[in-house]
């Protein structure tokens, strides 16, 4: 059973409970899915808010990916392989790591050494 109101009317591309959700692709100008506690629809909205290149597409492992999401960021271009592309998109945006007790430390001493 689906757990969704909007499931039957919606027109998001991407949906969490689409069986073929991992093999599918969503450009910033299409709709996001209104579900809330997913990270890859929290990292579309922020991408459709900054991105201003429209044209480019973004997989799921793109989307889910605990990544800075900036505004000059750009997907892939669909007249071009996915496999390079993908490969260093991947590359230029690491994971975001959590920070050690100590690291967390140091900057908030920093912060407040400057305040």
């Amino acid at each position: 059973m689906i757990n969704c109101s909007k499931y039957n009317d919606c027109s998001a591309p991407m949906c969490p409970y689409d069986k073929e959700l991992k093999s599918s692709t969503w450009y910033p100008s299409e709709q996001t899915c209104s579900k809330p506690g997913f990270n890859w629809i929290s990292n579309q909205r922020k991408i459709a808010k900054k991105t201003q290149c429209q044209e480019t597409y973004y997989t799921f492992n793109m989307l889910n990916r605990n990544c800075i999401i900036s505004k000059g960021m750009k997907g892939l271009d669909p007249e071009k392989e996915e496999g390079d592309q993908l490969k260093k998109w991947l590359e230029k945006r690491p994971e975001k790591r959590k920070l050690s007790d100590s690291e967390r430390k140091k900057i908030s001493k920093r912060l407040n050494s400057v305040s």
